[in-house]
């Protein structure tokens, strides 16, 4: 089955069921269905071809979910590009993409305009709302011009599906393209590993435009259910929480520092969180310290993905059962874990000379599956160093224990050496949190005459707390080995983050290369 045989077969069989809610917008699977065979209709009469790259700039909304489905049904492959992007990383990117049509929301119809006699492989612009520039076509006329049959073209399995770009955190973003059978792979592990039921309604609180909202496209309408999308912006907490209560939310995927301002929520225990089934974190390693007490805050089950845009991204997962706060030293420990491979995935640990490690050491970890995309686009070299010898090279140093519960140690990137010797941030930041006054933590590698590198922590503190660096530093000291604990603290208003709300590391290293 192709991606967009996913979609028609759900309307076939649940016509009226409620497929999408979006603000004021509610379409069932019929009607939703309807339109997007008209909207993949339109875009083959205005000469879209298999294969070529359909460019979306837009925000969180139903028209994310239509397009996604019709360039499935036609053949094209999906680009979404990040809505924060500016005006030369967005020229940087469709240079490199080169996509054939561009769906545009309004609110960039300016940005666009200026760009327009650069973007030479852009042949249509449409824009979702009334079209600002007369170069730029109707979302709707192009829809309405269009036939509600199914489109007349043959998908294959092996056709590329998407093209999702890699963060960009650690450099220019590169373009992964995944086929309708990865696609589809990934569904069927979501769905099996999270326990996906038929009534379940997810709720949507991050970007569209990243990978792990076409991880629950495709799981949640694999199995029919009633997504609720949330246009993307700063993330309101308490908003959040009140929209799980008064819409009977099941599921809901956060990253870290989501997960962490829901926390900070006065009366957070007052909000009706009973429909909730399972809250999935994911994008960075979640402090354990801040794990326990959302554990102790929403009586739902945790889940833990790990995974990279490149893999999946679902990799690995940590169950609910996994998630507990009594129990034996050993089971206590695997709070600390990215969880095991999930059904479609294999896992191994390798050294640089990519041979197999012993169990609990340190090395790369290397991922293999069907669900793992294809490779990079236009970039050859770059691919065969990423899937050297077929298992895919994560860059994310690990280890695993004998059971196969893998715990994610640090970047490759991240790691720092202090005369000689490795240290790993993550474990320091882990400490760091576990002091009562710092709100968020993280830890670089900076230049040190004598030891080569030492760690620097940077810490933003919780509202109406004091804490000396000294002070933070003996903490650590107690806890570590000398060497490990931060030689220096800085305090920051806020860390920076990335529209995901992943902590960016690489900018707090430049504020200090500088």
């Amino acid at each position: 089955m192709v991606v967009g045989e996913m979609f028609a077969r759900n309307a076939r069989k649940f016509p009226e069921k409620l497929a999408v809610v979006s603000g004021d917008v509610k379409l069932t699977y019929g009607t939703l269905n309807e339109r997007i065979n008209r909207l993949a209709n339109g875009l083959l009469d205005m000469g879209l071809n298999k294969g070529d790259r359909v460019g979306v700039f837009i925000h969180n909304c139903h028209q994310f979910i239509e397009i996604y489905f019709a360039a499935a049904k036609t053949g094209g492959i999906f680009c979404p590009y990040n809505s924060h992007l500016k005006k030369m990383e967005f020229k940087d990117l469709c240079e490199y993409s080169k996509p054939k049509i561009l769906f545009v929301d309004a609110d960039f119809g300016d940005l666009i305009g200026s760009l327009k006699p650069e973007l030479r492989s852009v042949a249509s612009y449409v824009c979702l709302q009334s079209p600002q520039w007369p170069f730029m076509q109707s979302y709707e006329e192009i829809m309405s011009r269009g036939k509600g049959n199914e489109p007349e073209i043959a998908v294959q399995g092996d056709d590329v599906m998407s093209m999702y770009f890699t963060g960009g955190t650690t450099g220019r973003p590169k373009g992964a393209l995944r086929t309708h059978r990865h696609l589809t792979s990934d569904a069927v592990a979501r769905v099996i590993e999270l326990k996906i039921d038929y009534d379940d309604k997810p709720l949507i609180t991050f970007p569209m435009y990243h990978v792990a909202c076409e991880d629950n496209i495709v799981g949640h309408f694999f199995i029919p259910n009633t997504m609720h999308i949330r246009r993307e912006g700063r993330f309101n907490p308490a908003e959040v929480l009140d929209y799980i209560s008064r819409n009977r939310i099941t599921l809901c995927q956060v990253v870290p520092t989501m997960l962490h301002a829901l926390l900070q929520v006065p009366n957070v225990s007052t909000y009706d969180m009973s429909s909730l089934k399972v809250i999935a974190y994911a994008g960075s390693p979640m402090p354990v310290e801040l794990l326990k007490r959302a554990l102790q805050t929403f009586r739902c089950g945790f889940v833990q993905l790990y995974g990279q845009t490149e893999s999946g991204p679902l990799t690995t997962l940590l169950k609910p059962e996994d998630h507990i706060l009594d129990g034996s030293e050993k089971r206590l420990q695997r709070l600390a874990s990215a969880g095991r491979a999930v059904i479609n995935y294999e896992i191994k640990i390798v050294d640089e000379n990519d041979n197999d490690v012993a169990v609990g050491e340190i090395g790369e970890i290397a991922v293999k599956s069907d669900a793992m995309m294809k490779g990079y686009w236009e970039l050859p070299d770059e691919t065969e160093e990423k899937l050297k010898n077929g298992w895919l090279h994560t860059g994310d140093l690990g280890k695993m224990d004998e059971d196969g519960y893998v715990y994610i140690v640090d970047r490759k990137d991240d790691m720092l050496i202090s005369g000689g010797i490795n240290i790993y941030p993550r474990e320091i930041e882990e400490v760091l949190y576990a002091h009562p006054a710092i709100l968020e933590a993280q830890v670089i590698g900076v230049k040190d005459e004598y030891w080569g590198q030492v760690p620097k922590a940077v810490v933003v503190l919780k509202q109406g707390m004091t804490a000396t660096g000294e002070e933070i530093i003996s903490f650590c000291g107690d806890r570590l080995a000398s060497f490990k604990k931060p030689k220096s603290v800085e305090f920051w208003e806020e860390l920076p983050k990335s529209p995901q709300g992943k902590i960016l590391k690489r900018v707090i290293r430049e504020a200090f290369a500088k």
